[in-house]
């Protein structure tokens, strides 16, 4: 066999923009789960919190990284992303 240098490339993951609001605290290593007006739905695994504000926050999961904006307020932020 003749070595070959084999070149892997990154995956370039699917950014997906949602007006929403979050069930259940953000965590790593963990589920999120969203409600968008009727439909909720959960993610793959949360791999990075990238940005959190008062207006919505951006998160990576295995395979999209999500920018979600609040669809109304949480009272604390905080309790949002634990």
């Amino acid at each position: 066999m003749k070595n070959e240098k084999i070149k892997v490339m990154p995956v370039k993951k699917k950014h997906t923009h949602l007006t929403a609001t979050l069930s259940l605290p953000l965590r790593l290593h963990e589920r999120a789960w969203i409600i968008t007006g009727v439909r909720s739905l959960s993610t793959s695994l949360v791999q990075q919190i990238l940005e959190v504000s008062q207006d919505g926050v951006v998160f990576e999961t295995e395979n999209t990284v999500y920018h979600l904006t609040y669809a109304r307020r949480p009272a604390e932020i905080e309790v949002m992303c634990a």
